[in-house]
């Protein structure tokens, strides 16, 4: 994993927070720790359910996801339509950790360890790990991803 890639990760996150125009009541510590752990179930359970409506639904409506095979995937329908592409590969059993959350504004970020069955070049299911650093938004509609960004483990690519 590259370090580069998490600083220049953190840059954007403080940019796109310090930017936000959704004022909502203080958020604390404690609260971002259990929107990053509920948000982290969530995913985990759509996912398990191949359910690529729920899935977009947890992201903000400018949502990102950086792939970790490279294309950067932006808004509601492009998400719903790269999960449906996601499952249909035979993707399976995702496991998030959340590590450490950092509080920004409305908002913060975290660092968590993830863990996921994905085809390999062969097409063999292989099972893949690494960090995922993801960006919150914090609205009156609750909680929400604004980008996601994972990074697989050179060892575990396949």
């Amino acid at each position: 994993m590259k370090f580069s890639k998490y600083i220049a990760v953190i840059c954007l996150c403080s940019a796109t927070l310090a930017t936000s125009s959704v004022m909502a009541a203080e958020v604390s510590q404690a609260d971002l720790m259990a929107a990053a752990v509920k948000l982290g179930h969530e995913y985990d359970s759509h996912y398990a359910a191949k359910d690529p409506d729920a899935m977009a639904a947890l992201y903000a409506t400018d949502g990102v996801l950086i792939s970790p095979k490279g294309p950067v995937v932006s808004g509601l329908p492009a998400l719903h339509d790269y999960y449906v592409k996601r499952f249909a590969s035979g993707a399976k059993g995702h496991s998030i950790k959340i590590e450490q959350v950092y509080l920004k504004g409305d908002g913060g970020y975290s660092i968590a360890d993830f863990s996921v069955t994905v085809p390999g070049k062969n097409g063999k299911l292989h099972r893949e790990s690494g960090k995922i650093v993801a960006i919150y938004q914090h609205n009156a509609q609750g909680w929400h991803l604004s980008l996601v960004e994972p990074t697989v483990a050179e060892s575990a690519n396949g």
